[in-house]
């Protein structure tokens, strides 16, 4: 005979499974080709840079008020810095046009759950994908380029 489960259990599956929905369901994915008003063009590549694609993630500690969202790109990065690099995902940055720097991470939000990212070696010439998360104001504009000086 099968053993049925507390009442309280189901609904603490349930509403789990709601959250789940919900946190997955606040990324809107911008991809190459996409609109004039996409967020693409939001973000310029810096040298050695080649943008793929943007998405743009709520924070989970979005406070009512602020504008603040994650972008979170996907691209492909060539070490023409002159010496082998094993590039650091917070030297990943967006400078605004207002000089304003926002550096890159691949983890604690779950805005950036999911994003893992090589951490080896590029000899000069050798190239490799990111993906990145930048916490910016909504529409900032800006260029995305690796800074090895920090």
């Amino acid at each position: 005979m099968a053993r049925r489960k507390p009442s309280g259990v189901k609904g603490l599956f349930s509403a789990a499974a709601v959250a789940l929905v919900i946190a997955l369901g606040c990324a809107h994915p911008v991809v190459a080709g996409g609109t004039a008003d996409s967020a693409l063009g939001l973000i310029r590549p810096g040298a050695d840079i080649i943008i793929k694609s943007i998405s743009i993630r709520t924070p989970a500690d979005a406070i009512a008020g602020t504008n603040d969202v994650y972008y979170v790109v996907r691209f492909n990065f060539t070490n023409h810095l002159g010496n082998t690099l094993a590039p650091r995902i917070d030297h990943f940055a967006i400078e605004d046009d207002q000089k304003r720097r926002f550096l890159g991470a691949d983890g604690g939000s779950s805005a950036l759950v999911g994003i893992s990212n090589y951490l080896g070696q590029l000899k000069v010439g050798d190239s490799h994908d990111y993906t990145v998360g930048f916490r910016v104001p909504l529409s900032t504009q800006g260029t995305l380029f690796y800074d090895p000086t920090f």
